[in-house]
């Protein structure tokens, strides 16, 4: 789950991203390739890696766990300061 920081961070950066000349483009682009590689999955593909994802939450330390969060923190402050450098260049 993400924090109301990283929501914040995800919420710039798409603002960002739709400001930008070439995003409708682009998003448009991307969503038929998703729906294009969804169509070519299976359903016992999607079931695999359900399963897979409920493991790997399942055997996930609570070491680990805080060391990713950590991390995603880390990102989180990266991707900040790269948004207010865009903003303090408009």
């Amino acid at each position: 789950m993400l924090s109301k920081e990283q929501n914040d961070i995800w919420q710039d950066l798409k603002e960002i991203w739709n400001n930008q000349p070439e995003s409708e483009k682009i998003n448009i682009q991307a969503s038929n390739l998703i729906l294009e590689l969804k169509s070519k999955v299976s359903q016992f593909e999607k079931d695999s890696i359900r399963k897979d994802i409920k493991f790997i939450r399942s055997s996930t330390s609570l070491f680990e766990k805080d060391s990713i969060k950590k991390d995603l923190q880390t990102i989180s402050n990266y991707i900040r300061k790269i948004i207010d450098k865009f903003r303090n260049n408009k």
